[in-house]
């Protein structure tokens, strides 16, 4: 959806959130909180809903307290419907952003921009239904040589079966994931990785699909980013 609007102003939403407004049976006066993904809510009243069309007043805007660290997902083209459950994990587990990766052994229609528009509905349904006010940014595709020239900035880490164990504590900061094509990266690739200053870590499952690749690392990160958190508090 767009971006919400003031305390006090009115937004009619689109077809598809009136749609789901009917299916949870909302009738006009019914409290509501509308999302759009910045990290915002709006507090509001459903003041109509009729035919395919719904209207707003947000009473309250507020922000929750930012608690999730920054951690982007990179990963290979694969199946969209194999994608899609990534998206929607990467949601429920607070990725800042999921990028589709162009390598070497994707197939080409595989890591295509057209996939955007649906990996952006499965984010924003999933964000709906885990009532997450902030959802990744979903970009795409971009080369593995590109990402490595671009998150320098970030922690890197190259998700290799031949890399050392997976970190178990990550320190404040962002990460990226770089999460390659079941067939796996190629040994350019993998030159790019180390020259680019990227720690190539393994999971401990070994070899595994991309999408559960994804949402593996996606989990360790978070837990070595608490632990990371909670040494820091500990020092204090």
């Amino acid at each position: 959806m767009a971006r919400l609007p003031r305390a006090g102003e009115r937004i009619l939403l689109s077809a598809e959130e009136a749609a789901h407004a009917r299916a949870r049976r909302l009738s006009a006066g019914d409290a509501v909180v509308l999302l759009d993904g910045s990290g915002s809510e709006g507090d509001g009243i459903l003041l109509r809903l009729d035919g395919r069309a719904a209207e707003v007043e947000i009473e309250r805007i507020h922000t929750r307290a930012e608690s999730a660290p920054v951690i982007s997902v990179f990963v290979a083209g694969i199946r969209l419907e194999r994608l899609a459950w990534i998206a929607e994990k990467a949601t429920e587990l607070s990725a800042a952003r999921l990028v589709i990766l162009r390598t070497e052994r994707t197939q080409t229609f595989r890591a295509a921009a057209s996939a955007l528009l649906r990996l952006e509905r499965v984010v924003r349904e999933a964000a709906k239904q885990c009532g997450a006010p902030r959802w990744p940014e979903v970009c795409g595709p971009v080369s593995v040589v590109e990402v490595l020239s671009s998150e320098r900035a970030s922690r890197l880490l190259f998700c290799d079966e031949g890399g050392v164990r997976f970190p178990v504590r990550l320190e404040t900061g962002p990460t990226s994931l770089l999460v390659g094509p079941e067939g796996g990266w190629s040994e350019e690739e993998r030159r790019a990785a180390r020259e680019a200053g990227a720690s190539a870590v393994a999971l401990p499952a070994g070899r595994l699909r991309t999408e559960t690749a994804a949402v593996a690392a996606l989990v360790l990160a978070r837990a070595a980013h608490a632990r990371g958190a909670n040494a820091v508090d500990g020092r204090r």
